[in-house]
């Protein structure tokens, strides 16, 4: 059995196309920000006629880390089956945010196509290529100790963190801090910026997303 993650806007024929397009489908989840809500609903009661569990989430339509942080959520309670990704409606940012989502998760993304002559379902439904295991970084023991304590101060809201600070928690040297943020950035878990004599380390959008999926929690 499948799972499909489907952000959208005003328009829904896209999704039904989508789903007939694809077998063995048992779990929809729509993404709608609050103006669609209501058409997300009425596509729900649509879709259950036909068999499928349909679940409606709310999501920001124009904040990556509201799409991105709702898909990882969805996953994580469907570990088992395999993930579909329909990326063709809604914003631009959503089905930005919606491919990155499916390379980090492992899903497979696919777009639908508008009919124009007499073109079959499968020849509407286009997969794009994506790794069939989710995108994981191989983290040391002390780089993920370094990363989980980013992420819990970004979490509370915490900015300008300095290697010495993040050394006091861990008990850990400057130096070997300081080495270990500089493999963190390398897989473009982090960032550091200059500010006078200070270097402060912030958590990149893929640091909160790798922290999201592997249960760290970053945002």
């Amino acid at each position: 059995m499948s799972v499909h993650i489907i952000p959208h806007g005003r328009v829904t024929e896209h999704i039904k196309r989508g789903l007939r397009g694809h077998s063995s489908v048992e779990y929809v989840h729509l993404l709608a920000s609050p103006r669609f809500l209501e058409t997300s609903y009425e596509l729900a009661e649509e879709l259950d006629v036909f068999g499928y569990e349909v679940n409606v989430h709310e999501i920001s339509a124009f904040e990556l880390r509201s799409v991105v942080d709702t898909i990882v959520s969805i996953a994580k309670e469907h570990q088992s089956e395999e993930l579909y990704i329909n990326i063709t409606g809604g914003t631009n940012l959503m089905a930005g945010a919606a491919t990155s989502s499916a390379f980090f998760i492992g899903a497979r993304p696919y777009y639908v196509l508008e009919p124009q002559e007499d073109e079959s379902i499968d020849e509407l439904v286009v997969s794009l290529p994506a790794p069939r295991q989710p995108l994981t970084f191989d983290l040391s023991d002390p780089q993920r100790e370094v990363l989980e304590q980013l992420g819990e101060w970004d979490v509370n809201g915490r900015e300008g963190v300095i290697g010495r600070e993040i050394g006091e928690v861990l008990g850990e040297s400057a130096q070997n801090i300081s080495y270990h943020v500089g493999k963190l950035e390398g897989k473009g878990l982090v960032e550091t910026h200059p500010t006078g004599r200070r270097k402060e380390i912030v958590l990149t959008d893929v640091g909160r997303l790798y922290l999201r999926w592997t249960g760290g929690e970053a945002g």
